[in-house]
């Protein structure tokens, strides 16, 4: 791919005296009415507010949360914010803290929309809710089939949310129980949706699994492995039964260049250029719709592959939005706590605005997460840790890594959530510590340069860091209680060891994985396990109870009784 790449003098603007700070962590921002631009600091604590034109930090609001998300509400009066641990609040122009709405479960997002009301999905509740934000009420719940992420609002009304790890859409009318269709997309990560200039198409930024080559140099490097996309889906096919959806793509990644994790999407006036940002390959590519090939004589072409310009930006660029102009479009650097302001016309960085007085001190912890997304870990920055790992979580899908030591047998990506107590580490236990095990996928799951200086130590603590997805189910639900004395009746606290639910012994469960493979394996933890499908070292079994059907562990081949299986995965649910 030929990328023209334009770039002027960065100027540095910061109204403070230089002097060191913690990291503050940009990651959304949301203009006003007014023309300044607002920016969440999730570890800051904290709302930005930027002086247009100067690019200067106007003023500073304290938070009682970690922002995740933000959107200015229809009429301009308030901004919602939605944090990490649930939190969602309304915040008024002057800063001050209106209302607390219904707390949730995890990083939450937030969608206004009209008449005073918005939807607000936290990550680890499989629901959207619809609130009145000015009563502070919710007034419908819309369960879904996965952990919501990206949500946009389409012409006529309707909610589109993605899912937050896995290929699934839902579409719903936000005021009418029952009235959800999911849909399913070729691709993971679905970070960043957006509707085109035309209104016909949802527009999609993601990444999809090639194929099934092993992970190796060439295959990386020819696209073999692992790819990013933009997608486009017509709307109006969304909800026809037995219809299957005409999904155009665009691919994102170039020869001998990745585009790591696209992360945010604008789409300009007019509607003919896009703007993506790529989170991983710190990038903002420039996407002309009215090149490439008109496959429909009613929609505008997708684009180019190799006609894509592109920029560098700050570090790990996680928001992007254009000024309603047109003009300007920004972005958030949350691993380098900057924002780059950029001119639409020529295509060009006009501003580096630095959230911080001067040099920022970063914690081990907060140095590995910059590395866990970093994709010039990786070969030509075609991915990174969090490709395969978003939010540190699961994928769902397999990969051929040299993980155990060859290959020819596929592994299901584990989550990374609760790792640090859980060694040894890989499918069938190869790496003692988690420093090993890292080392191990810089070098031949990544296929980039090496274990940087700190590197491993780093991103060690930022591992250690992540806690266990929380649990489906009650601990006192009656089925997790009978489920729970099956569990021990069984034995299978033998393998899966409380409190961790795992154990250091690798076991032969009566499987293998592959010709001539392994038969012993590493007994994953259970902690959160309601969350991580697909299961087994394959990803063979799709649900939990297709887990206790397949290998029958405990019962010697023996088929469970469905009753003690229902209450197995109940039980399972509850941790």
């Amino acid at each position: 791919m030929s990328r023209s790449c334009l770039v002027v003098c960065v100027i540095l603007l910061t109204p403070f005296a230089a002097q060191a700070g913690p990291a503050k962590v940009p990651v959304d921002l949301a203009w006003r009415p007014d023309g300044h631009l607002v920016v969440a600091l999730r570890d800051g604590k904290a709302l930005a507010v930027i002086e247009p034109g100067s690019w200067r930090v106007e003023a500073e609001w304290p938070l009682p949360i970690r922002p995740t998300s933000l959107a200015v509400v229809k009429d301009g009066s308030a901004v919602l914010v939605g944090g990490t641990d649930g939190e969602c609040l309304v915040v008024g122009n002057d800063g001050r803290v209106v209302r607390h709405l219904e707390r949730g479960r995890g990083p939450t997002r937030v969608l206004p929309l009209a008449d005073g009301q918005a939807i607000v999905a936290s990550q680890w509740d499989d629901s959207a809710r619809l609130v009145d934000w000015n009563e502070g009420r919710t007034l419908v719940n819309h369960p879904l089939p996965f952990p919501p992420g990206a949500m946009v609002q389409t012409p006529d009304g309707r909610v589109i949310v993605a899912d937050a790890f896995q290929g699934n859409l839902v579409e719903f009318e936000p005021a009418l129980v029952g009235s959800t269709r999911l849909l399913k997309l070729d691709g993971v990560n679905l970070h960043t949706l957006a509707i085109s200039g035309d209104g016909r198409e949802l527009l999609i930024g993601h990444m999809a699994k090639a194929g099934a080559s092993p992970i190796s140099r060439t295959n990386i490097d020819w696209g073999l492995v692992y790819s990013s996309k933009l997608s486009a889906l017509r709307l109006s096919e969304f909800g026809v039964t037995g219809r299957t959806l005409n999904v155009r793509r665009l691919t994102l990644d170039g020869s001998g260049h990745g585009a790591a994790d696209p992360s945010a999407l604008a789409v300009s006036p007019d509607g003919t250029k896009l703007l993506l940002a790529l989170a991983g390959a710190h990038q903002v590519l420039l996407i002309d719709r009215n090149l490439g090939a008109k496959a429909n004589a009613d929609l505008l072409p997708l684009g180019d592959s190799q006609k894509l310009k592109d920029l560098e930006v700050g570090r790990s660029p996680v928001a992007l939005r254009l000024d309603p102009s047109g003009h300007f479009a920004v972005t958030a650097d949350s691993m380098s706590d900057t924002l780059t302001v950029l001119q639409m016309n020529g295509f060009s960085i006009i501003a580096t605005v630095a959230l911080n007085p001067g040099p920022v001190e970063r914690t081990p912890e907060q140095r590995g997460e910059a590395a866990f997304h970093d994709g010039r870990s990786a070969l030509d920055r075609w991915m990174s840790c969090a490709s395969c790992h978003a939010g540190g979580h699961t994928s769902g899908l397999t990969f051929d890594t040299n993980g155990d030591g060859g290959y020819g047998a596929a592994k299901d990506i584990p989550t990374l959530l609760g790792c640090g107590l859980t060694a040894p580490y890989s499918w069938i236990g190869r790496f003692a510590t988690l420093e090993a095990q890292i080392a191990e996928s810089l070098d031949t799951s990544l296929r980039g340069p090496g274990a940087q200086p700190g590197q491993v130590d780093d991103l060690a603590a930022f591992l250690h860091s992540l806690e266990p997805a929380p649990a489906r189910r009650s601990s006192d639900d009656p089925a997790a209680l009978r489920g729970k004395d099956v569990f021990q009746i069984r034995g299978c606290d033998a393998c899966h060891v409380p409190p961790t639910y795992t154990s250091p012994v690798r076991r032969d469960v009566g499987l293998t994985d592959g010709p001539d493979g392994n038969r012993r394996f590493n007994p994953p933890s259970l902690r959160g396990v309601s969350r991580s499908a697909p299961y087994l070292h394959d990803g063979r079994a799709e649900t939990l109870n297709d887990v206790l059907q397949i290998h029958h562990p405990g019962t010697e081949d023996t088929p469970w009784d469905q009753g003690e299986a229902d209450d197995l995965a109940a039980f399972l649910e509850s941790l």
